[in-house]
């Protein structure tokens, strides 16, 4: 105990140390630093000589000179990042140390629309145990974590990207890693933190908001993330999959009205077979067939339907067309009431959400809502109910769910790692 002790007080003196390096190299790189710090360090002995007699200041001229180095010394602290003895105390807090008793080392320190990157040295800390006490770490910092990694490849580095627990959400947020969990989908970050959303619990999913509210690149983050489980997603796209295009091989595409069709009653026609599963080993749901022993595992279907309101409002629509959007209600209808046992589940993506875009039976039958600010409180109730969507900033990727729940949405370009 007693050499924990001493080692803590050695890493406290070595972190004194560096940040006092780092105030001189600070006022060393600046002229205005440099210029500065001398002008207050003259301050003390240019006083003295000024306020007192000349043969008290000779007899008191060791005292002074030790006073002033000592001033001078301390102004250095004054120009270096304070941050790093802050950070310090917030992990001392914890008890976050290493077996040597040393806290981490705020290396660097940057701020980007909201979001803070840290990137803290700390040997003997792997990474798995920054990630078992994020929790102590956001109440230590008093922040929301976004993500723990290595930084530059490095076991000793560690990338920490927070934003505060009070204050404005971030406006630009990278897209993190997805979810292991088979059925939890990542949005976006909250007041509260991380939002997700759980297909298992709540199935099927309405987006809507004008364009350039950031509900596409939404939806594409959701897409990847169903693909890397291994999900079955059917994506409905009449615009030639412009958007989706570095997706489309991941998804079963119908973009013409036979194939919209013909691909909806496959889905319809899978939740049938998979309720028969069901019905013959004795079971209610599919989740609970695909723990049985040697079966066939049922993964689970999304059907995206994107830029529903063109896809289902008859509006203007002749009697064929009219007969084609019937069909398609119908199957989705189909898909909504009975999909949630056969884990086959609804996403639409609207601009609008009016009885004419999206029926009334249809949207009854979607739990999960949210949508990016509406022009007025009409348009925010007929999509959540209330009427707080028209006070919802405008900010791409600024959404409102119907549990209402604020949050800025993942910014997702490409799948990381990769230049598609």
């Amino acid at each position: 105990m007693n050499n924990l002790t001493s080692t803590k007080f050695g890493t406290f003196i070595y972190y004194i140390i560096n940040t006092f390096a780092d105030g001189v190299h600070r006022i060393a790189s600046s002229f205005p630093r440099a210029f500065l710090y001398l002008l207050l360090a003259l301050l003390a002995p240019v006083s003295q000589i000024t306020s007192f007699p000349r043969n008290l200041l000779l007899t008191l001229l060791p005292y002074y000179i030790f006073l002033d180095v000592f001033l001078a010394l301390m102004l250095v602290f004054l120009f270096s990042d304070l941050r790093r003895i802050s950070t310090l105390y917030s992990f001392s807090t914890i008890g976050f140390y290493n077996t040597n008793g040393a806290c981490p080392w705020l290396v660097h320190r940057s701020t980007s629309d909201g979001v803070t990157t840290y990137i803290f040295q700390c040997r003997g800390l792997p990474l798995d145990c920054w990630n078992e006490r994020k929790k102590d770490l956001e109440s230590a910092f008093d922040c929301h974590i976004l993500s723990i990694n290595y930084a530059d490849g490095s076991d000793n580095l560690f990338e920490v990207k927070i934003f505060p627990a009070r204050g404005a959400l971030p406006t630009k947020i990278s897209a993190p890693q997805f979810s292991p969990d088979d059925f939890v989908v990542k949005l976006g970050v909250s007041f509260a933190g991380e939002y997700c959303i759980n297909f298992n619990s709540l199935p099927h999913m309405l987006i809507a908001g004008a364009t350039g509210g950031g509900k596409t690149i939404l939806c594409r983050w959701i897409i990847y993330q169903l693909v890397n489980k291994d999900a079955l997603v059917y994506l409905i796209d009449q615009k030639g999959y412009v958007d989706y295009r570095d997706l489309r091989e991941d998804c079963r595409c119908l973009d013409t009205d036979e194939k919209i069709l013909d691909g909806l009653q496959s889905v319809v026609d899978d939740i049938s077979r998979r309720m028969e599963l069901c019905r013959v080993a004795n079971i209610s749901k599919i989740s609970d067939y695909n723990q049985l022993p040697n079966i066939e595992q049922q993964p689970p279907i999304f059907v995206v339907v994107d830029e529903a309101n063109c896809l289902l409002d008859p509006t203007g629509k002749g009697k064929a067309e009219k007969d084609f959007i019937s069909q398609v209600v119908q199957h989705l209808l189909t898909i909504t009431r009975l999909g949630r046992a056969a884990h086959v589940h609804l996403i639409c993506i609207c601009q609008r959400s009016d009885v004419n875009s999206i029926p009334g039976a249809l949207k009854a039958n979607i739990e999960i809502r949210i949508t990016s600010h509406c022009a007025d409180k009409e348009s925010s109730m007929t999509i959540l109910g209330t009427g707080d969507a028209a006070n919802l900033p405008k900010i791409p990727g600024r959404f409102l769910s119907s549990d209402g729940t604020e949050f800025q949405a993942y910014n997702f370009s490409c799948p990381p790692g990769k230049n598609l």
